[in-house]
């Protein structure tokens, strides 16, 4: 995974916290330090996870299972952790182990049915024997989250969103210096936000039941990107928080959406999902109430913000160098 300052940063793509970089270009693991007495557990789990994925990336995968083991005991159960984790015991060579923690993914809802038959550090676990079942509940994960009434829509969703992040890319990799791929990505923002104006005006803002979770979760990046258009964004915050409330779209989706709005009119963000770098590491931007934030994300459904901001500061240190 990349960091993208100011985004969610997971959306549809996935990565093991590992993906098979070399240790000797990762910079050095420090030690687990033991969490403040008041910590809850589910708390303290996911930090153990986050500094498993940190062991993982540097290749101590035997320190990292052993790590995933214990915030499993304290109750993580996102399905990404759980996913790392497989990958984390494949690398091991632990594949029956890896095979348990698949299955813990899928029973959390990991739905990426083509990155789990490519990521190359699961290659020990697919030989396992209940692979293939694993891989068939993950399969019928992914297809609820594309069951939708107008799959068109929902493909050309998923097909702009694709091309959003190719683009995204690109500039991220040149560490923004690269002005060919920004006016590449700026050119793709411009055609995306003009064809979901169209969309939007013809049929509302596209829905769960119309286009999918996949597909509503596309159209929610698309206008998150629409920075050229804040009107547009504005209108779309209405919409978006309609569906919301009729659970026909994501809470998070508005919490990301509306602190994009407050920060461009020069307001404090709300939940804290917009981020800056303005000495090299992520930091949030100024926020209304900042004792009360971790209240309105878990409202919204979004971990609380020191969590996030560890995920940004760790993928951060993961993007490799231009």
């Amino acid at each position: 995974m990349r960091l993208v300052v100011s985004l969610l940063v997971s959306l549809s793509l996935v990565g093991c916290a590992h993906g098979g970089r070399e240790a000797a270009k990762a910079p050095a693991a420090s030690l687990v330090a033991p969490p403040p007495a008041a910590l809850a557990p589910e708390a303290e789990g996911r930090k153990l996870a986050g500094e498993a994925d940190r062991r993982a990336s540097v290749g101590d995968t035997t320190a990292a299972l052993e790590l995933y083991r214990r915030a499993w005991e304290l109750g993580v159960r996102e399905d990404a952790a759980l996913y790392n984790a497989a990958c984390a015991a494949s690398l091991a060579g632990q594949t029956a182990e890896a095979l348990t923690w698949l299955q813990r993914a899928a029973d959390a809802g990991f739905a990426h049915a083509a990155h789990l038959q490519q990521d190359p550090d699961l290659a020990a676990a697919r030989a396992e024997e209940g692979f293939a079942a694993v891989a068939a509940r993950v399969a019928e994960n992914e297809a609820k989250l594309t069951l939708a009434s107008d799959p068109a829509l929902r493909d050309a969703l998923l097909q702009r969103m694709a091309e959003d992040q190719v683009a995204r890319a690109a500039v991220e990799k040149s560490d923004y210096r690269d002005e060919a791929a920004t006016a590449r990505l700026r050119a793709v923002e411009q055609q995306n936000t003009q064809w979901l104006k169209e969309q939007v005006t013809k049929g509302g803002w596209p829905t769960r039941s119309q286009v999918g979770e996949r597909g509503a979760q596309a159209a929610w990046l698309l206008v998150q990107h629409a920075d050229g258009d804040l009107a547009f964004q504005k209108q779309c915050l209405a919409l978006l928080e309609g569906a919301a409330a009729s659970g026909e779209a994501a809470k998070k989706s508005v919490a990301y959406l509306t602190d994009r709005v407050l920060v461009a009119e020069g307001k404090p963000q709300r939940y804290g999902t917009q981020f800056h770098r303005p000495e090299g590491l992520p930091v949030p931007r100024t926020m209304e109430d900042p004792e009360g934030v971790d209240a309105r994300r878990a409202a919204m459904g979004l971990a609380p913000l020191a969590d996030y901001t560890q995920q940004l500061e760790q993928l951060q240190a993961e993007v490799p160098t231009p």
